[in-house]
């Protein structure tokens, strides 16, 4: 079968790793697949729900833990399978699968506004504000209450190996915020000079596991030990519904040239992965559009979800690198 311009796009840009965030990413995917599913030539259900599962296993086997895409399948696939079960003519099965990409859209859209809002309650007049890494979540936290009058300042560090840390430099000094950057070696110091922590995840587990860019597992144990507040901001999207299989995360290691050049001896070997696993009785609460959460209320939430059977069939091979 012969793969749609949008599913290889978005296939190559998640494999290349260009997009960016989690929530980013999902946009990415549904956005391919209501092309697709609008483009499809499809004479019946069943050819069309051939296409996009195709389409759904190609985008899955180049995807890392990052639960928005997975839970966007979900969604596509959920309503798939639901018409299919209707026995629902084609024309009404591609209708279907679209509303629940522009109802996903709007989902994620909306969700980012309650965070934000939910967020700016714990930022202070005076605070300090320490970031790790890269986050367009607690970005729009900041943002909202800096909107609100409160003035604070944001303290970053690199986040190596790809510096996203560089990036919140950045918007920060765009909204006017006082931003300061030091390396990650100074989590240390840093942290108990804080006020509040604030973070993002690219997924939470079903005990309350929350999968980060590496880093933030020594900064919520900086945060603990010191008494600083310590917020994973996530929307529900982020809950990896995988995980309710007994599935681990699924982790890219650090790549070499991310850490040694071609001048250091081939032999000297690069480990450690990109992302790190925040225990839950590290975090004060996941900040999501449905408010404040205790990590452990994480695998309820994950039961109400939409699951759709094939992508539960199709993880436990993605898990192990098979599919």
């Amino acid at each position: 079968m012969t793969q749609h311009p949008a599913i290889t796009t978005v296939v190559e840009r998640i494999r290349t790793d260009v997009i960016g965030g989690a929530a980013d990413t999902a946009k990415e995917v549904v956005r391919a697949l209501a092309t697709l599913v609008g483009d499809s030539s499809a004479s019946d259900s069943a050819a069309l729900a051939a296409e996009v599962e195709q389409a759904a296993q190609d985008i899955l086997r180049v995807t890392p833990s990052l639960a928005p895409p997975i839970n966007a399948l979900h969604r596509l696939l959920g309503r798939l399978e639901a018409g299919l079960a209707a026995q629902a003519p084609v024309a009404a099965l591609r209708a279907e699968v679209l509303a629940a990409a522009d109802e996903f859209l709007a989902f994620a859209e909306t969700a980012l506004g309650r965070i934000a809002d939910y967020g700016a309650a714990k930022v202070q007049n005076g605070d300090t504000v320490f970031m790790y890494s890269m986050s367009s979540t607690v970005w729009r936290i900041l943002r909202r209450a800096w909107e609100q009058g409160k003035r604070f300042r944001v303290v970053v560090t690199e986040s190596r190996p790809a510096n996203e840390g560089l990036w919140t430099v950045t918007e920060m000094a765009k909204l006017g915020i006082p931003v300061a950057v030091s390396i990650d070696a100074c989590i240390g110091e840093l942290v108990p000079q804080a006020d509040v922590v604030f973070v993002g995840a690219d997924a939470v587990s079903s005990h309350g596991y929350s999968l980060c860019k590496v880093g933030t597992y020594p900064t919520a144990l900086v945060a603990k030990a010191h008494g600083v507040p310590f917020y994973i901001a996530a929307d529900t999207l982020k809950f990896d519904a995988s995980t309710l299989l007994g599935l681990p995360f699924r982790v890219d290691p650090i790549h070499r040239h991310e850490v040694l050049s071609e001048q250091y001896p081939p032999e000297a070997q690069v480990i450690g992965r990109i992302f790190d696993e925040t225990p839950p009785e590290l975090v004060t609460a996941i900040i999501t559009e449905r408010g404040l959460l205790n990590p452990a209320a994480c695998i309820t939430v994950m039961w109400q979800s939409q699951l759709s059977e094939r992508l539960n069939a199709w993880l436990p091979a993605w898990a192990s690198g098979a599919l």
